[in-house]
């Protein structure tokens, strides 16, 4: 994902969830209402696409972004919004850094379980259920632009090749990062 398309993304998450007073000092408008509702009750990459949610997000992206293989593309950044609805905060937290971390006692917020479950899904539609399940866990709070990024690129391996290296795949950088935040051993 460019920078650019990580700043339009940024502002566009921030169009629906800021107060007006913070929108107003980053020069940027509040989107109505409507859009992140109906992203919010979206089953499917599908039904995303065809929200205006999506539309607004998808007219700010960059060209290079918006030609990524036209068809995985529109589902890769469909997943996007609709995943990122469910973001309430942007803690610049990395997804499996939040849901390793020790929540009540000594268990990991999301369970091992349903973590491996996310790392294993089969289909795009399997995918974003899950992710979306797992930001709800986390009570919305996450980074907006490491999870697109991360969602990114689980579609260009899913859709391309997966790298030769394990370590370079998404599901194996999210097992390190999440055992790690299970661990303590956070940075």
């Amino acid at each position: 994902m460019d920078e650019h398309s990580q700043k339009a993304l940024l502002r566009w998450w921030q169009s629906m969830n800021l107060p007006a007073s913070q929108l107003k000092e980053k020069g940027i408008l509040p989107a109505p209402t409507a859009h992140k509702a109906q992203l919010r009750r979206c089953e499917s990459a599908d039904a995303a696409m065809l929200s205006q949610g999506f539309r607004a997000l998808w007219d700010k992206l960059s060209e290079d972004e918006t030609e990524f293989k036209a068809s995985q593309g529109f589902e890769c950044w469909a997943t996007i919004a609709a995943v990122l609805a469910h973001v309430k905060s942007d803690n610049k937290i990395k997804l499996a850094l939040a849901a390793g971390k020790k929540g009540d006692g000594d268990k990991s917020i999301v369970s091992e379980l349903r973590f491996s479950q996310l790392q294993n899904a089969k289909t795009p539609d399997e995918f974003l259920r899950r992710l979306r399940r797992i930001v709800q866990q986390l009570k919305g709070e996450v980074s907006v632009v490491y999870l697109a990024s991360d969602i990114h690129r689980w579609f260009a391996e899913f859709y391309q090749f997966r790298p030769r290296k394990a370590d370079k795949r998404i599901s194996v950088q999210w097992a390190m990062d999440y055992y790690r935040a299970a661990s303590g051993k956070t940075k």
